[in-house]
């Protein structure tokens, strides 16, 4: 076998498509560690909360993104209902948080009604997913902070 003969044997690697904005390609597999946000998602330290004003604090931050959210002019009405209640609940949910004696029970049924709410458009709403898993973790923490 001669070594132009070799050169034809090898499969051909097709052309990268053209490029519009900023893209990557990559061959093989993609092996990330840590945490890897991708699009409009906010990643929120929730592992890292140590106080109710750092709870508080994320609450705040969430409610700022379900706000964010419902302004995506190809949302429904129905879903932009939905997302209303999500953000009252989590409005709700901080201020007992912020009360002397926050109550952990009122706010973790309150966020568990806000993590229900963002279940129901998490088909339809990618975004909700992970606000979703982010109202979970908070409802873990409610506990550990506030008790209950």
């Amino acid at each position: 076998m001669t070594e132009q003969n070799s050169k034809k044997d090898k499969p051909q690697k097709p052309a990268p498509p053209p490029s519009i904005g900023t893209q990557f390609n990559f061959e093989g597999g993609i092996h990330a560690q840590g945490d890897v946000v991708l699009g409009n998602q906010t990643k929120y330290q929730v592992a890292n909360i140590q106080t109710p004003t750092e709870f508080r604090t994320t609450l705040q931050q969430i409610q700022a993104q379900v706000t964010e959210l419902k302004q995506q002019p190809q949302l429904t009405s129905a879903q932009v209902r939905n997302l209303e209640v999500v953000e009252a609940r989590v409005i709700e949910a901080g201020e007992e948080a912020a009360q002397p004696k926050p109550m952990g029970e009122r706010i973790r049924s309150t966020l568990s009604e806000a993590k229900e709410t963002l279940e129901i458009l998490a088909g339809s709403l990618e975004s909700a997913v992970r606000l979703g898993m982010d109202v979970g973790a908070l409802i873990v923490l409610a506990s550990k902070l506030f008790g209950g």
